[in-house]
């Protein structure tokens, strides 16, 4: 059921934060709608030629009446730094809506 949606991708500003060890992106993303993170995440993963678990977006911002969102974005060195340093909603907000589901659905008690 996984439908690939194309996004037009451009950097607006790209800053290496070497204290974090990770690049913070402000994206401008083109689409018809506003973008799910986690295939904006895909999107940029595949355009940078990065590791997905190394991208977490911050935030992604549209004004109304435009196909243009603003996103911030961080791309961690390794993704070991990235899930130490985000925060856990934002990681699980970066998940699918199957995988955060099963993130969220507490293991089976034992009785």
């Amino acid at each position: 059921m996984s439908q690939e949606v194309a996004y037009q991708i451009s950097i607006i500003e790209d800053k290496v934060n070497p204290l974090m060890e990770r690049r913070e992106l402000k994206v401008e993303i083109a689409s018809q709608s506003t973008p799910k993170r986690d295939l904006l995440r895909k999107s940029i993963a595949s355009s940078l030629k990065v590791p997905i678990e190394r991208i977490f977006v911050k935030n992604v911002l549209s004004s109304y009446g435009t196909s243009v969102s603003i996103c911030k974005v961080n791309v961690y060195d390794n993704g070991e730094r990235a899930k130490s340093i985000e925060p856990k909603h934002i990681q699980l907000r970066n998940l699918s809506r199957e995988e955060r589901k099963q993130a969220l659905t507490p293991a089976p008690k034992k009785e």
